[in-house]
């Protein structure tokens, strides 16, 4: 059994009637040589392009509707020819779009289809209820083949539910009363008995469906009597596993998930995969709780397309899987029995057992062994909170020598024994044992302790039992000057004498032998400095290299020092491949690949190239949102990240490129707004627009449907456009009209998910007739008439302008230089506060808006300054409005002359003023604040009478989170402010963004 295949869900992207299919119970499936998918429902026959769902259904008062729409069974002969089963038979017709019902002849019973297959010679195999027929597709000649007919043989009587031609030409049939064979060049069927379930089981085996794997095997499903598998030609069928109850029920589909599994539908008992190396099995259920998840349990139809994703119709909907490595699995958390009890992983550690310890966002942890699931567990108990973990937050946790594990939470240190069977508080001397701790590590001895409000701590492992004992003085940053912030975030042992700490404010290096610390202070504006004050994971890859992940600035790989001595780094952001700037761990798998856990999914880094890969849910990753600092790396080699919703499994190997070439397709034609079928479309024949007819709309589609969202498209016609025109995926729509008359070529452009655009674009010629008018010789005769008129009135024109032109240039001149001066003066009058030079309230908003936005964009720092000069009303009351006027333009000086030039100034409403602080975090936003409220403060403003009057301002300080509007931002200030004034005023208060 391999690592984690009990406890990881097979992930998969449901569709229903919310997106357009038109029955929520699919019933077949089949893809044609195009590349569509079909699916046919209990109410009509769709065919999904990756993006939407085109509809067919019965209507008897429509020629060429199908002609019912309960579809039982689809099938796509070797010519192409979309085949459709349901109370008849019917061929699509795709030059009309429409359908042709083939008359089968008399059928006893239901007149159902149950069953199609072809002959190897242009016929076709047709399941009924009373028997088989087959078709000539040319003549539409029927035959039908009965039990008892000497032609027939030993094909049983009944039901035809299921019909195979193998590889070899041979012919299987499957009924309601057993399994019947025909060879290639026999003439009649011989029964194929089955192994009975029980001594005393003598009804007859009831068939439902039969398949053929890649490896030459014949499965056979039954309807409560189990599965068989013919594993070489000419071999007798033995059951798959008889003691399986899973496998008793009604298996209704059957096909291949991959080389060495299948995949075994049954109708209310979901599905069973089987690995044909080992006969393991593993169910592949629905769970409410999980989007993700099967769309139901009760199962009509699977398949498997050209790409090699599995597709299963259910009662639930349409459920898709896309095809993956397998490299990456998916644990749910709170799911499934035995597996993780919680969804949101916030901490991780895999202990040298091979087991893997997880914490999680409510308190708690959970012990799991990758074989055979949750093994122990800590629960949290608020009533003992000194035996028992706090309902709070598990950060992160570290394994002692011992085996003994150390737990941080937000409510102190705990200590578990290896088996998770008790845990109690520990006690760090000259440290509240309920301080929050992000962070913690083992290494030489010590236990070092990274706070989220105490800064770092280290302890000696010679106090009893090897529990922490005294502080080490003198070896570690005690002195909490020497980091660049109080809250910890991330802690990296390198050697034995190297210690990195990653903080909220930048990154820090201590020697331990030396018993020194190097602060490396943030630099986003510098290409090669830090690019972000928050440092949320860090990594030291085989290379000895090291790499800081920041929570905003992307990645960093530090690449040496300058003649100074001053790191430098190499950044990785969007532009180079990663999914967010906001790097939450770093892992190296057992190849030494490194990678990323971002705020939208996992980013994969070669080490040797540094080529970043992101990592999607058609790669097999289907959670996005990584906690900060919730990753580990199994002694197997695996990386493990925490998520929102559960854990993803990262296996060592090699994660291969997605080759697939994409069919590019026409999924919709409009030819002078009106429908046109695109099976009508004649190869190498050039669609005629005409006159009557001269607009063009051609909808087109690559069928990757791992993650159509990311593919890619363009256009050209070929002697009208210059070059290629770029589509957007939500609408890949070439529109044309009032073309000149001449010969051009359409081309459609599409690429699959990783931007592979396909070898051979779509070509398709047309040709655009001319109108009376755009004849040659009616062109010419106007052109003649036309060129005798401009001549006339160019003359008669030029005297007469001639005549004005010196008039208006002397007008010209006069007003021109009073419209200059006019135009300055209310520019300045439209924008600027008249009282205090600032920008007044409009204009501060409308660039505050943009300023905002650009920081959004280049994920840069921003800060927001609301100031309010405190009792201004006294000065009012006190000096009157000309003394209130002579401060508020003073402080409007004071403000102008300690901000720098790219930073926005604004008089918002009398006596408050606002400061946009662009590429400035939170904690230099605050020491500008600081000098503006000292310099308000220090300034007397002389009135008239002699008299001079002091004012004071307390300020409101905010940072810009990523994708935070203006209006959350200002709001944010605005509640800062009143802080500011409430503790007393004269003060700046700062509310700083999210971690």
């Amino acid at each position: 059994m391999e690592r984690w295949s009990g406890l990881a869900e097979t992930v998969f992207q449901n569709y229903g009637r919310d997106q357009g299919l038109p029955h929520p119970v699919p019933t077949a499936l089949v893809q044609d040589h195009d590349g569509f998918i079909w699916v046919g429902t209990q109410s009509g026959l769709a065919r999904w392009d990756g993006y939407r769902f085109k509809s067919y259904t019965a209507d008897l008062a429509v020629a060429g509707s199908l002609p019912s729409d309960f579809v039982k069974s689809l099938f796509v002969d070797p010519d192409g020819h979309l085949w459709v089963g349901t109370n008849s038979l019917a061929l699509y017709d795709a030059a009309g779009d429409r359908f042709e019902t083939i008359p089968l002849g008399p059928i006893a019973g239901r007149p159902d289809i149950g069953a199609i297959t072809g002959d190897g010679d242009h016929g076709l195999w047709i399941g009924t209820e009373d028997g088989l027929r087959h078709l000539d597709i040319a003549s539409r000649a029927v035959t039908a083949l009965r039990a008892g007919a000497p032609q027939v043989g030993d094909l049983p009587a009944g039901r035809v539910q299921a019909v195979l031609r193998d590889g070899a030409g041979g012919l299987w049939v499957g009924t309601a009363r057993g399994l019947a064979y025909r060879a290639p060049d026999g003439a009649t069927f011989t029964a194929v008995p089955l192994p009975q379930a029980t001594s005393a089981d003598t009804q007859p085996t009831n068939v439902s469906v039969l398949f053929q794997d890649g490896g030459g095997r014949i499965w056979i499903g039954t309807i409560r009597q189990g599965l068989f598998v013919i594993d070489t030609p000419g071999a007798s069928p033995h059951a798959v596993n008889p003691s399986a109850t899973d496998l008793m029920g009604w298996i209704s589909a059957i096909c291949a998930a991959g080389p060495d599994e299948i995949w075994v539908g049954l109708r209310n008992r979901s599905i069973v995969a089987i690995d044909t190396r080992t006969g393991a099995m593993r169910p592949i259920r629905h769970d409410r709780t999980q989007p993700n998840s099967l769309a139901h349990d009760d199962i009509w139809a699977l398949m498997r397309d050209s790409a090699g994703s599995l597709w299963v119709g259910g009662t639930g909907g349409l459920s898709y899987h896309p095809h993956d490595s397998g490299l990456i699995a998916t644990v749910f958390g709170g799911s499934r029995p035995g597996g993780l009890s919680a969804s949101d992983v916030f901490a991780v550690m895999a202990a040298r057992d091979g087991r893997v310890w997880l914490g999680y966002f409510d308190g708690g942890v959970d012990v799991i062994d990758p074989l055979a699931g949750r093994v122990a567990a800590l629960r949290p108990d608020p009533g003992r909170p000194e035996d028992a973990l706090p309902p709070d937050i598990v950060y992160s946790m570290t394994q002692d020598e011992a085996g003994r594990v150390y737990i941080a939470t937000r409510r102190g240190v705990y200590r578990a024994d290896a088996a998770a069977l008790a845990v109690r508080r520990v006690t760090l001397s000259g440290r509240d044992p309920a301080a929050p701790t992000e962070t913690i590590v083992i290494h030489q001895g010590m236990l070092w302790v990274g706070g989220e409000e105490d800064g770092l701590h280290s302890y000696s492992m010679d106090g009893p039992g090897g529990t922490p004992g005294r502080p080490v003085f003198g070896g570690a940053p005690h002195d909490q000057e020497q980091l660049s912030d109080r809250t910890i975030r991330a802690l990296l042992t390198v050697g034995d004498h190297e210690l990195w700490i990653g903080t909220r404010n930048g990154l820090n290096h201590f020697d331990l032998a030396a018993g020194k610390v190097e602060h490396i202070a943030p630099a986003p504006e510098d290409p090669r400095g830090l690019p972000d004050p928050y440092i949320s994971s860090l990594l030291i890859d085989r290379q000895g290299r090291l790499w800081v992940g920041t929570f905003g600035g992307g990645l960093a790989l530090m690449t040496g020092r300058d003649a100074n001595g001053k790191p430098r780094f190499r950044h990785f952001g969007i532009a180079q491949g990663m999914p967010h700037p906001n790097v939450c761990s770093l892992q190296m798998d057992g190849e030494g690949v490194i990678w990323a856990g971002t705020d939208d999914g996992l980013a994969r880094i070669d080490p040797q190239t540094l080529e970043i890969r992101a990592v999607r849910r058609a790669d097999g990753s289907a959670l996005v949102d990584y906690f900060v600092g919730a990753s580990a790396a199994t002694p197997a080699g695996e990386a493990l990240f925490g998520s929102k919703g559960g854990l993803t499994v990262v296996r060592p190997g090699t994660l291969p490129a997605w080759r697939f070439a994409a069919p590019v397709v026409i999924t919709d034609l409009r030819v002078g707004g009106q429908a046109y079928p695109v099976g009508r479309l004649k190869k190498d024949a050039p669609l005629v627009l005409t006159p009557e007819t001269d607009s063009l709309a051609v909808e087109f589609a690559a069928l990757d449907y791992t993650s159509p969202g990311r593919n890619l498209y363009a256009y050209q016609l070929e002697g009208y456009d210059s070059g290629w025109i770029k589509a957007d995926v939500t609408r890949r729509l070439a529109l044309y009209s009032n073309l000149p008359p001449g010969n051009y070529t359409l081309r459609l452009r599409g690429s699959n998910r990783d931007g592979l655009w396909t070898e051979r674009d779509m070509a398709l010629p047309l040709r655009v007739t001319p109108a009376w008018y755009q004849r040659l010789w009616v062109r010419l005769l106007a052109a003649g008439l036309l060129v005798l008129a401009v001549v006339v009135v160019v003359r008669w024109r030029t005297r007469y302008l001639r005549r004005r032109q010196a008039e208006l240039e002397h007008q010209i001149a006069d007003r021109t230089a009073d419209l200059r001066a006019a135009n300055d003066r209310l520019l300045h009058l439209a924008t600027t506060d008249p009282l205090t030079g600032c920008a007044n309230r409009r204009h501060f908003m409308e660039r505050a808006q943009d300023m905002v936005a650009l920081a959004n964009r280049h994920g840069t720092p921003l800060t927001l300054a609301i100031l309010d000069l405190d009792d201004f009303k006294r000065v009012n009351d006190t000096h009157g409005h000309p003394g209130g006027d002579a401060v508020l333009a003073a402080a409007g000086r004071v403000i102008a002359s300690h901000v720098r030039g790219t930073d926005l100034v604004g008089r918002i409403g009398g006596e408050e003023f606002a400061v946009v602080m662009p590429h400035t975090a939170a904690q230099g936003a605050r020491l500008l604040a600081d000098r503006v409220r000292q310099a308000i403060g220090d300034d007397c403003v002389p009135i008239e009478g002699g008299a001079a009057i002091r004012i004071t301002a307390s300020l409101g300080l905010a940072e810009l989170r990523h994708g935070e509007g203006l209006d959350d931002l200002y709001a944010r200030a605005d509640a800062a402010l009143y802080r500011a004034k409430e503790g007393g005023r004269n003060r700046v208060e700062m509310i700083q963004s999210a971690g």
